[in-house]
């Protein structure tokens, strides 16, 4: 049988000519090889000409059993739902929970046009700290302690005026948020290559399973299931994606549990995104 050379753009072809290099495709219409498009890209073309490689890591700590697809609990440090800032962008503020707290904190996210930024200040105790002008916020997905010393208390960076609204929390004895929340810059095209969801029951040895939706939002439409996993306390799930999902600029991606069969167990998802 004559080898056969396919594209998600082009149909088998009928013959596969060994004298042109494989990244071509056959052109039925035309009858001629041409090169392969976009939409034919390959991990290794991926891998190898990403300008860079993305690393998330998010723990919620606290997965109630209540969970569902209507209430959902993200996989980050406020064990709730989380909430984005608005896409019109917004001036935000941290603030800890111990007047003792001094250090200098890391902020990082995407400004009001969708690109990357980055601002370090201290904190002033249980005092709101406000970023300056001219720094506004799309998204807020990072956060650490750049000082010398551990944080004594739970930091929050929230909406300016609106407490409620918060978009990342450094919990007590971590040193950084813990989020399994990323939106890609306007600058660039992401590729999810593969995500891990491990789980933790600190209360018991006995086991707790958890369906994890993982979705996805382009700008301006609705978030939409791309994968669903089940996981437990006594089992880790590693998902590796051949074909890598493709992430359109300004596009979100979170992590949300959406049941548990139990109380007081933790939910941790790793994954990686490589920026073209």
């Amino acid at each position: 049988m004559a080898n056969q050379v396919y594209s998600d753009t082009h149909p088998f072809a009928h013959e596969r000519n060994t004298n042109v290099n494989f990244n071509y495709v056959w052109d039925e219409p035309n009858s001629q090889w041409i090169p392969q498009q976009e939409s034919s890209i390959t991990l290794d073309y991926i891998l190898n000409n990403a300008k860079s490689f993305i690393n998330k890591f998010g723990s919620n700590p606290d997965v109630g059993q209540s969970v569902s697809i209507t209430s959902p609990e993200t996989i980050w440090d406020g064990s709730s739902e989380y909430l984005l800032p608005p896409d019109t962008s917004t001036s935000i503020q941290m603030v800890s929970t111990s007047s003792n707290d001094l250090q200098e904190i890391v902020i990082e996210g995407l400004d009001e046009n969708f690109n990357l930024q980055s601002w370090s200040g201290n904190l002033n105790g249980s005092t709101f700290v406000q970023v300056p002008m001219p720094f506004k916020w799309t998204r807020v997905f990072r956060a650490y302690n750049n000082g010398s010393t551990d944080l004594e208390g739970d930091i929050e960076i929230s909406q300016v005026g609106v407490p409620s609204s918060v978009y990342a929390k450094i919990l007590k004895g971590n040193n950084q948020t813990l989020m399994s929340i990323y939106t890609i810059p306007a600058d660039s095209t992401g590729y999810l290559t593969k995500y891990q969801t491990t789980a933790h029951n600190s209360q018991s040895s006995s086991e707790i399973g958890y369906t994890i939706h993982m979705k996805t939002r382009e700008f301006g439409k609705v978030f939409r299931v791309k994968s669903i996993t089940s996981a437990g306390t006594s089992h880790e799930v590693t998902k590796e994606f051949t074909f890598p999902n493709k992430l359109l600029p300004k596009t979100d991606i979170i992590f949300n549990a959406v049941s548990s069969n139990g109380n007081n167990g933790s939910v941790d998802i790793e994954f990686n995104i490589a920026l073209l």
